[in-house]
């Protein structure tokens, strides 16, 4: 599948999270509860006090490190505790409580066996797919597709978004980016009379010329994080080879830096704001 990175104006992205990136460590701040790893015997309680010491970055970034190899080797080797480890990806360091379990397993299986993920399921299957591949996947979830419209949105870096999976993010909820993207291109939603409004289609048919499909977003999105990862990290190659790192930062910034971000612009001139975005 080709991907046409002409939608997007990298640069202008990386300048936006370039003063962010380095504060990386401070900005994170994703907390998951590691003990049911141990009758796993993916960690003894040493090391999960030994992780629980550290910070929350180097605490996910040492998580990783050692649960990726097991993964690996379980998909290959251990089909239940593969299934057990993918649980625990999604519904408990994911936060996912509500996911079926069977349902999810089989999807999994489809992802693993063609990399196609159904979008209503995306930040569930993409948190194993970030697991297993970073160097090819990232988490596709609410906050960071959140945190990349706004970007896209507010810096004029690209005239396509991509889709925004459920969240249940209060401050994201209160200022809802479908709707902010669609003031910004609200002249594309004027209608020529009233009688156009009576297609139950009207808006999806719009929302469709500015934003990715939901077939094609996830390999977009990968693929776009790639060139920005390569673009904001230079000279450090593991931050640049491992997707991780800039998804964390894109997920970490969303209802904190992004919602202040959007604040302050609508504040300055809450009539006239959508015009300058």
């Amino acid at each position: 599948m080709q991907h046409n990175m002409t939608n997007f104006d990298i640069d202008k992205i990386v300048n936006y999270l370039k003063p962010l990136c380095g504060h990386l460590n401070e900005l994170y701040n994703w907390n998951a509860n590691l003990t049911a790893l141990i009758p796993l015997q993916i960690l003894t309680q040493e090391m999960v006090d030994e992780l629980n010491s550290k910070s929350f970055y180097e605490k996910e970034i040492t998580l990783k490190a050692i649960l990726r190899p097991h993964l690996i080797d379980a998909h290959t080797n251990d089909t239940i505790l593969f299934e057990k480890l993918t649980m625990w990806i999604i519904k408990e360091w994911g936060g996912i409580k509500a996911a079926n379990e069977e349902s999810t397993k089989l999807l999994l299986q489809e992802f693993l066996k063609n990399r196609v993920a159904k979008f209503d399921r995306i930040a569930s299957i993409s948190k194993v797919a970030a697991y297993m591949f970073p160097e090819e996947c990232i988490i596709y979830d609410s906050r960071v597709a959140y945190s990349l419209n706004w970007i896209l949105l507010s810096q004029n870096a690209g005239h396509k978004f991509f889709p925004i999976p459920e969240g249940r993010n209060s401050k994201m909820s209160a200022f809802n980016m479908d709707t902010l993207i669609r003031l910004k291109y609200v002249h594309k939603y004027v209608a020529p009379d009233k009688i156009s409004l009576s297609n139950k289609k009207y808006i999806s048919k719009i929302d469709g010329e500015l934003y990715i499909s939901k077939e094609r977003a996830y390999q977009t999105l990968n693929f776009l994080i790639k060139e920005i990862a390569k673009r904001l990290w230079v000279g450090q190659k593991e931050k640049c080879d491992q997707l991780f790192f800039t998804e964390m930062l894109l997920f970490s910034i969303a209802d904190r830096e992004v919602f202040l971000d959007i604040t302050k612009h609508f504040s300055e001139d809450p009539y006239t704001s959508h015009q300058r975005l």
